[in-house]
């Protein structure tokens, strides 16, 4: 009855994580921009962060 959801993970290099977490906080500040939630678009950049 209840699936459970795969887990993905990514190894960056600290290029790639450079260029991740600036598109996240491009996307973040444009949504905030709109007045939208950008929730779990910081939950992503927490976890990439850790």
């Amino acid at each position: 009855m209840f699936k459970r959801e795969k887990k993905v993970y990514l190894e960056l290099t600290d290029a790639e994580r450079r260029l991740v977490r600036m598109y996240l906080m491009s996307w973040r500040n444009k949504l905030t921009a709109q007045g939208r939630d950008a929730g779990p678009v910081n939950d992503l950049l927490m976890k990439l962060m850790t």
